[in-house]
């Protein structure tokens, strides 16, 4: 099919946006808008996003069961919107613009009028675009995959037609999807075109599933993702260098490097192990073997972990030295370390990245150790405290690091577990991830942080002045489940926390909610749309802490952020950070982070 003449004059427009020799500095960005057929886990929107170079933005905001009257009509578009006039970081915003399925007759508060209706619809989402400064591409919706005997029933036709009207009158792009794509399903037939659902067909006489002939599972997200971007590609040169020829998943998890939305990027970038070669790439199942595969040499390697580590090797740790010699995985630089399955991970085990380069982290569950001697120290107080020393994971002394789709718990030895002594439980566990002494470019990304009290340190104490300047830190995409306190807690460091999702209550039995954020000495912290669903918490205070009385100076800016569904208060410690965040980054809309963090974050969602 050639590509229409709405796509060339599109070609042209990028083209001439990119002229001036500093614009073509800035990177491109893509916003979807649509239906489930192009939505997260129903459509094709996330693994077209899997074609966007590495530097540039993908933003798939389609929602499920929605119209082209629906969407706006819940003001999903005004979310659209708001990111198009926070635009002046990108030399170009596309926006993919899909609708149809559910305009469709007999759908109650979704349907539109085919002809009154529909075509005014996305025209309207196509000139509010342009005039803020974006490309509309319209799409024709994906067709159905429904057959009457060998042939494909193309229901969506109308529609299809109506969206080709418009594009052709409004001299706006066309991605003719629906013909392409009905052309791909009808060479399948129907038994094939079955395998792109979302869930297989059920044999006969067994219960229904979820399975239809509408919504994609992973093939067939692949294959129209594919299609698009194709498209893309041939139809608009301009973008080609924006979208590559295959998408990232199809890279070894392992060879991945951070991703550019993030400290731990900003600069050197963190690469771990990802040029090591055949001869480094280990897979490890046994404390020996670990050991063994992370000391092998000074080069670049790959360190995979099947199934689950027992760092005791099922011999109980006889004080807190033998616990430190035993449970210690030292992880040196240029590693990549990473689960090799779903439920790969550590028991027993506290991880030190200490002085070390190029590092990442990926895919591992973290059973947060417990110290088997902690210390009474009266003095730690009015109350005296219980002290331990071991953290599941420690970021100390290291550069360019990334820390990616772990899950981290205290379960199943619960601090309501401990016993009482000295009239405190006998706390064994520290920190779930602390980052100190001087660490920097980091990046902490769709993490499963749950059940703890004490869980990140970003900068160890008020007197390591030499982190002055350093602790540059991205902690975005993370669920912080039940975690009583230190999400971060921050000391002079730069941190850009956004679209984290915080649940908890300040009841709870065993961890009870405190605060989220810790704005410590010197902290500068950026936030932008963290959801904090936590039960009990009615101001900025139970969220943002000052921990301590020290009049340092410290800030902590929010923009965009919600508390139990209602915009953050204001905070105490709202003041110029003295920085801006120096990399390209899209922050979800807060409506869509709790959704989005819940489905991706943790081990074994890769």
């Amino acid at each position: 099919m050639k590509p229409s003449l709405a796509l060339l004059a599109l070609s042209l427009s990028v083209l001439a946006a990119t002229a001036p020799a500093r614009a073509a500095e800035k990177p491109i960005r893509i916003i979807l808008v649509g239906d489930s057929t192009m939505a997260s886990n129903s459509g094709y929107g996330d693994a077209l996003c899997r074609y966007v170079a590495p530097g540039n933005a993908c933003v798939n905001l389609a929602r499920g069961g929605r119209s082209s009257g629906s969407f706006r009509a819940e003001k999903r578009w005004d979310e659209v919107q708001a990111l198009l006039r926070d635009g002046a970081a990108y030399r170009s915003t596309v926006v993919l613009i899909q609708f149809g399925h559910n305009d469709q007759p007999g759908k109650p508060g979704r349907s539109t009028d085919l002809v009154t209706e529909f075509p005014v619809n996305m025209a309207r989402y196509a000139s509010e675009a342009k005039a803020l400064g974006a490309v509309p591409v319209l799409v024709t919706p994906l067709t159905r995959r429904s057959f009457r005997g060998r042939w494909l029933r193309d229901d969506l036709a109308p529609w299809a037609a109506a969206t080709r009207r418009v594009a052709h009158e409004h001299k706006v792009a066309l991605i003719e999807l629906n013909a392409l794509s009905a052309q791909a399903v009808q060479a399948m037939g129907s038994a094939e075109a079955d395998t792109l659902a979302q869930e297989p067909r059920p044999p006969e006489g067994a219960p229904k599933n979820r399975f239809d002939h509408t919504h994609l599972g992973p093939k067939g997200a692949a294959l129209f993702a594919g299609i698009v971007v194709g498209e893309l590609r041939r139809a608009m040169p301009a973008l080609a260098g924006a979208l590559s020829q295959q998408p990232a998943a199809t890279l070894d998890p392992a060879r991945q490097a951070a991703p550019s939305d993030g400290w731990g990027n900003a600069q050197s970038g963190a690469q771990g192990g990802a040029a090591a070669t055949d001869s480094q790439v280990f897979t490890v199942s046994n404390r020996a073997e670990l050991l063994r595969a992370l000391s092998s040499g000074a080069g670049a390697r790959i360190v995979k972990v099947a199934g689950t580590i027992d760092m005791s090797e099922g011999r109980p740790f006889a004080s807190s030295a033998d616990q430190a010699a035993r449970g210690a995985v030292k992880v040196g630089s240029r590693t990549t370390l990473i689960g090799a399955g779903p439920s790969a991970g550590f028991i027993h085990a506290h991880v030190q990245v200490s002085d070390a380069r190029q590092v990442i982290i990926r895919n591992l569950h973290f059973r947060n150790p417990c110290d088997v001697g902690p210390v009474w120290d009266p003095k730690d107080g009015s109350k005296g405290n219980w002290n331990s020393q071991f953290d599941a994971l420690t970021v100390s002394g290291s550069t360019s690091v990334w820390i990616d789709h772990n899950s981290f718990t205290d379960a199943p030895v619960t601090d309501d577990l401990l016993a009482v002594e000295n009239g405190m439980r006998k706390q064994c566990h520290d920190g779930a991830l602390d980052i100190s002494r001087g660490s920097d470019l980091v990046t902490v990304s769709y993490n499963h942080f749950a059940l703890h009290e004490k869980n990140m340190l970003i900068g160890a104490g008020d007197r390591a002045t030499g982190d002055d300047g350093k602790l540059s830190v991205t902690i975005s995409n993370n669920w912080f489940e039940n975690v009583a306190s230190r999400s971060p807690r921050v000391r002079f460091g730069k941190v850009h926390v956004f679209n984290n999702y915080h649940s908890g209550d300040r009841a709870h039995a065993a961890y009870p909610h405190e605060y989220a954020i810790g704005v410590g000495k010197q902290a500068r912290i950026i936030s932008h749309n963290n959801v904090f669903d936590i039960a009990g918490a009615s101001s900025c205070k139970d969220i943002a802490k000052t921990p301590d009385s020290d009049p340092a100076a410290r800030a902590f800016r929010d923009s965009g952020s919600l508390l139990n569904g209602q915009p953050l208060p204001p905070c105490a410690q709202d003041a110029e950070p003295g920085w801006t965040v120096p990399y390209i980054f899209t922050a979800l809309p807060a409506t869509r982070v709790k959704e989005h963090v819940q489905a991706n974050a943790g081990a074994g969602r890769l």
